[in-house]
């Protein structure tokens, strides 16, 4: 007959792996004489007690949060054991969507003014006009059809891959991550400096500018993102 529950050691911790098929009171009846049998091993060995790491897998199955209080308690009860984490190979559809955005494309075509800020989980594409004061924010990275007045961060939670894609050729501020750069407005002799190029933060970590030749060079990945269900690399 097949265990419901398997308890097996590591270098610095133990995994209490779950059968994913088995009913949960037969998990539960099968720990309990599992914790009962090395609390009995302890005591003949008269081994000082220590406390151990354990992580518990449930393979493709989903404990509801009463569940994991049941186990929770009954191991810490009845073991020294200190759970370190609880894992599974499954997500829930609220996990799934929160990161489907946040590695997925939102389009936005509008106005940002003065006081506004537009967010995005993930990757933005901004059709419009961003007047001073106003914001673009993305975990992700920034691509703008339009005039950039007021502010673009990407990044914004830390990703330090994000790039912003702009004509830099009005007063504006870059950010990427935790790194600020101002746009300072070019006289009219300087029409094409900074126009169609992309921001990045550099192998030195520092927020640079190229053309949009390199943008792929410098981000081969990025077009694996955009759009798509593939994790940022």
């Amino acid at each position: 007959m097949k265990q419901s529950v398997t308890l097996k050691g590591t270098k610095d911790s133990f995994v209490l792996s779950l059968d994913e098929a088995a009913s949960f009171v037969s998990i539960m009846k099968e720990l309990n004489e599992l914790l009962e049998h090395l609390n009995g091993e302890q005591k003949k060995s008269k081994e000082v007690q220590k406390e151990i790491f354990l992580e518990i897998k449930t393979g493709n199955r989903l404990l509801s949060e009463e569940q994991q209080e049941l186990l929770i308690e009954e191991i810490k009860l009845k073991s020294t054991f200190l759970i370190k984490k609880i894992t599974s190979d499954v997500v829930t559809i609220e996990k799934a969507i929160e990161w489907q955005e946040a590695v997925s494309l939102q389009m936005e075509v509008q106005t940002i003014r003065s006081g506004q800020v537009l967010t995005a989980p993930g990757n933005l594409l901004f059709v419009g006009k961003v007047h001073p004061g106003g914001m673009l924010r993305a975990n992700g990275s920034i691509f703008i059809i339009g005039e950039l007045m007021g502010i673009a961060h990407a990044g914004f939670e830390g990703n330090t891959n994000a790039v912003i894609v702009a004509d830099f050729h009005t007063d504006a501020q870059i950010r990427i991550a935790d790194s600020v750069e101002i746009i300072e407005k070019k006289n009219d002799h300087y029409d094409n400096v900074r126009k169609n190029e992309f921001a990045y933060i550099n192998d030195l970590h520092i927020l640079d500018f190229n053309s949009l030749e390199q943008l792929k060079r410098t981000r081969p990945n990025l077009d694996k993102v955009i759009g798509g269900l593939n994790e940022w690399v």
